[in-house]
């Protein structure tokens, strides 16, 4: 029998797909004639290794499914590998079939120009709402608008930022209601002997859950007085109104507690870090948080002065020993860790995968940019969006199949009324507008 040429088998094998399942019978015997004769020449090297490792090599040639690449949650290496290489191998990724309905929250500071001036100037948040879908194959921003448009249940609610303001006063808070009905304005408390300044940040939505920071700077007299609080409460909670002036220490049960969302037989509080050297206080569970992390969602559990202290109310955040529960955070699967998408995005300071992994949302450089599962990094996003400066996230929800177009005819209804919104607004900062709680 002929000799075969190495150069010849190494051909055969890149021919591929083979025409029958594995190894033809006259391959077989090629192969076998040339590992006999490396074995003469290297007396080292065992033909059972070398046969088994190019039918290794052979196998995964005709057998893997380059064509697609799938991530599972229980196989972390394959899904950070697979970042990359289901981006360098497909051609044409899946079309994107989901939407996502997105909040994002940006820090401000007030001139405070009006007759406040013992006080500092006022930290505040604005906020805006994006639905970003799939409109005859080409993703797009199909409507925007400010607050945080969120779904809850069956309905979409809206969480406004509004401010009251007094000669002295001024009140930035949040105001939650139906989508379809419009703001209810409040007017608080004003003491003569005071200057007070409030404000309430809403730090997450979820699809039942907000995060919200609370905090109050006063003069009464000549005394200073600054305190903050943070909560965790449902919707409904929120829409049922504020306690103002905390630092009386009025009981405030309008929230959820770690012992609400665990059961009173938890003991998830014992792991928690011991007190910190900046506040000597106790871990209750009251007071916690929901914060943003590259990649994911965190719980954070709050350590307050003692109920027995003098001191103003205040907080230290310590790390969460538990994952969050799916009733608070919904969908935050990422497709692979986030070391993995900083191996393709470098600059990426947070990112977002859909539920159907057919998008991936990335954050990088004051922008957003949508791309399908599966295309390049180094290619041009489907869809980039600018961030204001210091924009953070605060909501990520999404909808599939039949949802999607629902999503774009509700969504689209429910922030073109922005501009009235925004008169309401102004007819309250003049004081024109008000209701008494």
């Amino acid at each position: 029998m002929k000799t075969p040429d190495p150069d010849d088998l190494h051909k055969q094998l890149e021919s591929g797909p083979l025409k029958q399942s594995g190894f033809t019978s006259k391959l077989q015997g090629e192969i076998e004639e040339a590992i006999e004769r490396k074995e003469r020449a290297k007396p080292k090297v065992k033909p059972l290794l070398c046969f088994a490792g190019i039918g290794a090599i052979a196998a995964a040639l005709l057998l893997f499914p380059w064509r697609t690449i799938h991530t599972q949650s229980d196989a972390a290496t394959a899904m950070d590998a697979s970042v990359t290489t289901a981006a360098s191998t497909s051609s044409s990724p899946a079309p994107i079939s989901t939407a996502l309905l997105i909040g994002l929250r940006t820090e401000r500071e007030s001139n405070n120009t009006e007759a406040q001036h013992a006080l500092g100037p006022i930290r505040y948040s604005t906020y805006r709402t994006m639905l970003i879908a799939p409109v005859r194959g080409q993703l797009q921003k199909t409507s925007e608008g400010t607050g945080i448009l969120m779904p809850y249940k069956q309905n979409f609610w809206k969480i406004d930022s509004l401010v009251h303001k007094t000669k002295t006063d001024e009140f930035h808070y949040l105001s939650a209601h139906l989508a379809d009905q419009p703001v209810k304005p409040e007017v608080f408390p004003d003491q003569a002997d005071e200057q007070l300044n409030r404000v309430e940040t809403l730090l997450f939505a979820g699809n039942q859950y907000v995060s919200i920071a609370e905090s109050e700077e006063a003069w009464r007299g000549n005394a200073p007085y600054q305190a903050e609080r943070i909560w965790v409460r449902t919707l409904p909670q929120l829409k049922e109104g504020h306690t103002v002036q905390f630092y009386n220490k009025p009981v405030d049960k309008n929230h959820v507690s770690i012992t609400d969302l665990y059961g009173s037989s938890s003991s998830i509080l014992t792991n928690v870090p011991s007190s910190s050297a900046k506040l000597l206080g106790e871990i209750t569970g009251q007071s916690w948080t929901v914060q943003r992390e590259p990649g994911r969602w965190v719980g954070k559990v709050a350590e307050t002065p003692r109920i027995s202290a003098t001191t103003p109310d205040s907080y230290v955040l310590h790390d969460f020993p538990r994952e969050l529960p799916d009733k608070v955070i919904n969908h935050d699967d990422l497709c692979c860790s986030w070391s993995a998408i900083q191996s393709s995005w470098p600059l990426a300071t947070d990112a977002l995968t859909s539920p159907m992994n057919d998008m991936i949302v990335i954050f990088e450089n004051g922008k957003l940019k949508f791309y399908p599962y599966g295309q390049a990094p180094g290619n041009d996003p489907q869809l980039t969006l600018d961030l204001q400066p210091g924009e953070k996230l605060v909501m990520a929800q999404w909808a599939t199949d039949h949802y999607v177009q629902e999503w774009i005819d509700k969504v689209g209804r429910y922030l073109n009324d922005d501009q009235a919104e925004s008169s309401i607004s102004d007819e309250m900062d003049n004081g024109r507008v008000g209701k008494t709680r």
